[in-house]
């Protein structure tokens, strides 16, 4: 038979088959993607007994599959004359080691032939169908299409292919998240490594398959399906390695990458921002680059991009608005020049909500004509309208904790503050312990829900916002442990991710629990499975076992909206929605239903329902 030596010089591997039909030859010929094509000498000698390859017999198809190509004849060892000619052409050093990735090919059936392969398509042939085409999904394409399709033209050793049908057995009777299983071509990744060309996209890639192949390793079911697929995945590669080793080396690399580039959800390299430079100024400047490398290992770079935003606001500030604001006086709608004042407790005397809305209309309307001015105000509501002001800054009066009582300062400094000092004027003005005592059990029951819990009672005083303490180095311990709690449920949104998920699959399983006995009863005891909901987090995508059945959905977006749909294709419906802006990491809670019908009856129940469920 023949012998056909494929050399991939990227990878630093080759591939040696031999018993090879001519029909076989071609065909492979045909599929591959060669750059250079060379003849062995060896070849003109073929049966018709004559030194002109492919004048008669045998060797006619394999002739008019060369004779249509660019090649080059070569003598001597086939296996190290060309490899040495594929590291004079891409100039390679001498000592660069190949790497052998040939499968024994005992024990395997043989390729299709030529023939076969173009009547089933899987050599592009003009007016025959591709099979391929018509067995895979629509949306499947790529690396793993190529894979089947090798599997088909060069078929595994027998127990390779037995490996590839228990994973398919397994895989279909999966009834959890599987990973989206991230496919990056080897060789065009090994080129980018080799020349340091890799950037944070390609570092997260591969990094996601990393972590999704330590997801396998750390799921009992899935855990399965990855030993399997060690055999198969070292017949394509031609690297065999232990099981045990695969993994520790994913966890290495993935924990190194993660080291270096910036991850999905960290905010420490958010884009500059001053009141006074447009945002999408600053978005311009600093997108091609902030959100790729962690900071620490850029720290001196962010560091001179803040003083260069704080020197650029501080030029604008000084140098610039003085200008227009002395122009937008001169210009004022309400006539005349504006000059400076100064407004002591805005609106007070009136009811609270009304006259905080007055309040942040005369805000709105100074800041419009460029007036200069303080204003102070009790009306901490104002704070939370959306105020179509540019150029107001909020200022507040520090205050230091001394033994267990807040004294003020007296020195303005940069924030909001939303506390006051009532209880203790009330004190200091004779008001009875007693009444001072209820307005702070009044004031924890409606106002401090949020902030402060009951159990500080009369202690309260000792308990203020990092905005109002200036200073002081004694925070009581349960105080410690509130704000430690605050912060982390501000900072951790896959902590708030979490509770929203456990909330909703309660509200769901208790709403639709008594409609589904309902339809059993109305269907004369139709038995209905037991409603199980099942979480779709970040990255993953729905078991095969949903493939073909009907399930009711709700999206968890990352604003902490939900929505809610039915379908028959659970895996389309989440990669449409991941598809749009905002929604790649939308993650999904689901379960499956007997029938559409009966998945639209709940789709609508959930719809209706959900909101009464907060």
């Amino acid at each position: 038979g023949y012998c056909i030596i494929s050399v991939l010089e990227t990878m630093k591997t080759y591939l040696q088959e031999d018993g090879l039909t001519e029909e076989a030859l071609v065909t492979k010929i045909r599929t591959c993607q060669c750059h250079h094509l060379f003849l062995h000498s060896s070849l003109k000698h073929n049966s018709s007994g004559t030194f002109r390859w492919g004048e008669f017999g045998e060797g006619g198809l394999l002739w008019g599959e060369c004779n249509a190509r660019n090649f080059e004849w070569f003598e001597g060892n086939p296996v190290n004359d060309l490899l040495s000619k594929v590291k004079e052409l891409y100039g390679l050093d001498l000592d660069v080691i190949f790497r052998n990735v040939t499968v024994a090919s005992e024990n395997r059936p043989r390729p299709l032939y030529l023939g076969t392969a173009t009547q089933i398509g899987a050599i592009p042939t003009e007016g025959i169908p591709s099979l391929l085409k018509v067995l895979f999904p629509s949306n499947c394409s790529g690396l793993p299409v190529l894979y089947v399709r090798d599997l088909l033209l060069n078929p595994p050793p027998y127990e390779i292919a037995l490996a590839i049908q228990e994973i398919c057995k397994v895989m279909s009777n999966v009834t959890c998240p599987i990973p989206e299983f991230t496919c990056i071509p080897s060789a065009k990744l090994v080129k980018l490594l080799e020349l340091k060309e890799v950037n944070h996209i390609e570092f997260s890639k591969i990094k996601s398959i990393l972590e999704e192949v330590l997801q396998m390793y750390r799921n009992s079911v899935l855990n399965e399906i990855l030993k399997l697929l060690m055999d198969p995945t070292w017949v394509a590669t031609g690297l065999k390695i232990e099981f045990e080793t695969l993994v520790s080396e994913c966890e290495l690399v993935s924990h190194r990458i993660g080291e270096v580039i910036s991850l999905e959800g960290e905010t420490d390299q958010k884009f500059s921002s001053c009141g006074n430079i447009p945002s999408d100024f600053f978005e311009d400047m600093e997108s091609s680059w902030k959100g790729r490398v962690k900071r620490v290992h850029l720290e001196d770079a962010f560091e001179e991009v803040e003083n260069a935003a704080k020197a650029l606001s501080l030029a604008v500030l000084e140098d610039f608005e003085p200008i227009i604001s002395r122009i937008k006086a001169t210009t004022a709608p309400l006539g005349g020049p504006k000059g400076e004042i100064s407004y002591d407790e805005i609106c007070r005397g009136t009811e609270t909500a009304k006259g905080t809305c007055i309040a942040g209309s005369v805000v709105e309307t100074l800041d419009e004509i460029g007036c200069l001015g303080i204003i102070s105000t009790h009306l901490h509501g104002i704070f939370d309208l959306p105020l179509n002001a540019k150029n107001v800054v909020y200022k507040a009066m520090s205050a230091e904790c001394i033994e267990g009582q807040i004294i003020p300062t007296w020195k303005l400094i940069d924030g909001v503050c939303k506390e006051s000092l009532a209880f203790e004027t009330a004190q200091r003005e004779g008001v009875p312990e007693s009444i001072i005592r209820r307005a702070e059990e009044l004031y924890l029951c409606s106002y401090s829900k949020d902030e402060v819990p009951r159990k500080f009672g009369s202690n309260i005083k000792n308990i203020i916002s990092e905005t109002d303490v200036n200073g002081s180095d004694h925070v009581d311990a349960d105080q410690i442990d509130i704000r430690e709690k605050s912060i982390h449920l501000k900072t951790n949104p896959w902590k708030q991710m979490e509770v929203l998920r456990k909330e909703i699959e309660s509200a769901v399983s208790a709403i639709c629990k008594g409609k589904l006995i309902k339809i059993s009863r109305k269907e004369n005891g139709l038995e209905l499975p037991l409603l199980q909901c099942v979480l779709i987090a970040a990255k993953e995508q729905p078991p095969p076992s949903t493939i073909g059945s009907s399930s009711v959905y709700v999206m968890l977006r990352s604003d902490k909206k939900v929505y809610v749909g039915q379908t028959d294709d659970l895996e389309g419906r989440v990669r449409a929605h991941r598809m749009k802006e905002g929604m790649q990491n939308a993650a999904f809670v689901y379960f499956l239903v007997p029938g559409k019908s009966i998945a639209c009856e709940l789709e609508t129940l959930l719809i209706n329902q959900l909101p009464s469920k907060g």
